[in-house]
């Protein structure tokens, strides 16, 4: 970095959507004469990459003064993008200029709120537009429908976070009680669940459902405020929207190999990066520049 002629280093956390959408944030609001360069945690020497990387690099240089330096007669500066995932709600968000969190819970969802759904899952599954249109038109609206659908496994995997809970319930996978991804609960399947933790972590059923009846409360109120990407993870919307395509598809053929995989990137490059969302990294990345 030091010897290096990039004035700004932006770091992110994965590889999919990450450098992409940063890299349109950054050639969208800085000026052509602001070199900058974007990495990935993985490019971090030593670590495994993930958020976990990038805080415990934005912290090697916090301690040593050098979020923003001077080598040779070069200033240089840093700034970090992380999905805010729950931290919000842990209470353990980096305070400072330098690390810039989502509003929402990770980047996906602002790819699939704002994308065109339309084109970008017409193009990954090589089908004709016109056979979306009617469902997935709406994105910001599909967005919604689908956290809705997905309300139970939310709440779920929100009180074992509230609770300390380690279970196989959490945001790292898919959900385990929907009749299909882009279905609804299975109500049986759910009960059985619930009945199951209970039973594995010693609370009592009913105190247990007692208990996920406050976390739905809450849910409620994210929903009620229009605020449901703050605590749906983005990720789980690509395998939703690749089922939601197998559903409209009906049988008909299309391209469906790793179409889950594929649709965010194909989603991402549909995004119009000038619009007013775009405010909330663009404006660090100014407050940041303007140290240079």
């Amino acid at each position: 970095m030091q010897i290096s002629t990039t004035q700004l280093f932006v770091f992110v956390e994965g590889k999919q959507c990450d450098p992409y959408f940063f890299s349109q944030i950054c050639s969208t609001s800085l000026n052509q004469r602001i070199s900058y360069k974007i990495s990935t945690a993985r490019e971090i020497p030593g670590n495994s990459g993930g958020k976990q990387a990038l805080i415990a690099f934005f912290t090697f240089l916090r301690q040593r003064n050098s979020l923003v330096s001077t080598f040779g007669g070069q200033r240089t500066a840093c700034v970090f993008f992380l999905d805010k995932d729950v931290d919000d709600l842990q209470h353990r968000k980096k305070r400072s200029l330098h690390v810039v969190y989502t509003e929402h819970y990770d980047v996906q969802n602002y790819v699939f709120q704002h994308g065109d759904l339309v084109r970008g899952a017409a193009a990954a599954a090589s089908v004709d537009p016109r056979r979306l249109e009617s469902d997935l038109g709406d994105a910001p609206g599909w967005c919604k429908h689908v956290a809705m659908l997905w309300r139970d496994w939310l709440v779920l995997c929100l009180r074992l976070i509230e609770d300390s809970i380690p279970y196989e319930v959490n945001y790292r996978v898919l959900s385990k009680v929907q009749t299909r991804y882009c279905g609804p609960t299975n109500v049986g399947v759910h009960r059985t669940l619930v009945s199951d933790i209970a039973r594995r972590t010693g609370v009592p059923v009913v105190e247990f459902r007692r208990r996920l009846s406050l976390t739905t409360d809450k849910v409620e109120r994210y929903f009620a405020k229009g605020e449901h990407h703050r605590i749906f993870k983005g990720k789980w919307f690509a395998s939703i929207l690749a089922d939601d395509v197998d559903r409209i598809m009906a049988g008909n053929p299309y391209d469906d190999r790793g179409l889950a995989g594929r649709l965010p990137s194909a989603i991402a490059t549909t995004l119009d990066f000038t619009e007013s969302w775009t405010e909330h990294f663009k404006q660090p990345l100014r407050d940041i520049i303007a140290m240079l």
